[in-house]
């Protein structure tokens, strides 16, 4: 992926000297492949782990279950659990892909620009802008690839890494975190 360069910008200094505000620009680059991981990543997350090996204990479950001639009931009780939960898990992963797809296909330049001061963030693309003061962000979730501003359980932003300097992530953290939001990697 191809990322151009974070800068940072720094605005004017007052006349009588005082201290310029600091201003974090990136331009942040999409793809389907990143995408694909930050939607993977959200749905890990989401789930958990605990219900990942449930859905691998319960098929292992059923099959005693019909090796030990169990009670029909019993069976048919367990394998519609089986069933749900794993619908359930896909449904999930399919709606919030699809969604991020969605608007990653709107876009004509698939790009953003991500500008940051001490009060909020401004993300803008082609299709739209918005502004959020950091107090928005709940938690920043971070992964190797991608970083997710979540602003609820469901709704989240996605950072590409690789387009985000160093100064601008350690930049992004402090924000999160002086605004009080949870910061989990």
């Amino acid at each position: 992926m191809l990322c151009l360069q974070s800068s940072v910008l720094v605005g004017r200094v007052a006349e009588l000297g005082s201290l310029a505000t600091m201003s974090h620009e990136a331009t942040l680059i999409y793809s389907e492949s990143l995408l694909r991981q930050a939607v993977f990543a959200f749905w890990r997350r989401s789930v958990g782990l605990g219900f990942i090996l449930t859905l691998v204990a319960l098929p292992v479950t059923l099959g005693v279950l019909v090796a030990q001639d169990a009670a029909s009931w019993l069976i048919g009780a367990v394998a519609a659990v089986v069933v749900i939960a794993t619908a359930l898990a896909a449904a999930l992963y399919v709606v919030y892909y699809r969604n991020s797809l969605r608007k990653f296909r709107e876009m004509d330049k698939p790009q953003a620009t991500f500008r940051a001061d001490e009060s909020s963030f401004t993300m803008s693309s082609d299709i739209g802008t918005t502004t959020l003061q950091w107090s928005a962000v709940k938690e920043l979730w971070q992964f190797r690839s991608v970083w997710l501003l979540l602003y609820s359980k469901a709704q989240f932003s996605t950072l590409p890494l690789a387009c985000l300097s160093p100064e601008t992530q350690a930049y992004i953290v402090q924000r999160v975190r002086a605004s009080g939001g949870k910061v989990d990697g």
